[in-house]
């Protein structure tokens, strides 16, 4: 009878130790899943980042060469800039992109600009000229900037 016992004692300990096998290899293949569907995510937010950067570069880049205007530069710019790190907007050195945002950011634009009066237009435009000539040299300083800028958030530390 103590034979019976021991050999069911040994089956027992085999079977849950087959089990205990079982599952540790089920949750190393789990987290090494795991592992690769983060990495693959990962890797889609840096492209992510680097596509923001890379238009944000190259906005700057027309508005020094005066390919586009400040004011559409800037209302570009300050969008990708958000969406790429929002730490950039409290930057010292693109407060003058961050202040000309606030300062036209309410101005029509697409269609509603299509929508107004021809006398409208011409009212708008000449208050964007006016604020666009007064910020030149600042916005032209922190897009020199932005064109060469290496970006805080593509490599961390």
């Amino acid at each position: 009878m103590a034979a019976f016992l021991m050999v069911c004692a040994v089956v027992v300990l085999v079977a849950l130790s087959g089990t205990a096998l079982y599952y540790t290899a089920k949750v190393k293949e789990q987290e090494k899943n795991n592992k690769a569907v983060q990495e693959k995510q990962q890797q889609a937010w840096r492209a992510k980042r680097e596509e923001l950067a890379n238009d944000v570069r190259f906005i700057a880049n027309a508005v020094v060469q005066e390919q586009c205007e400040i004011t559409e530069g800037c209302l570009r710019m300050k969008v990708l800039m958000d969406k790429l790190d929002e730490e950039l907007q409290h930057k010292p050195e693109f407060q003058g992109i961050q202040m000309f945002y606030k300062l036209t950011q309410d101005m029509p634009t697409h269609q509603a600009y299509k929508d107004l009066k021809r006398k409208e237009q011409f009212k708008l435009d000449q208050a964007r000229y006016k604020l666009e000539d007064e910020h030149r040299a600042l916005i032209m300083k922190e897009a020199k900037t932005l064109a060469q800028y290496q970006f805080e958030i593509l490599n961390p530390h």
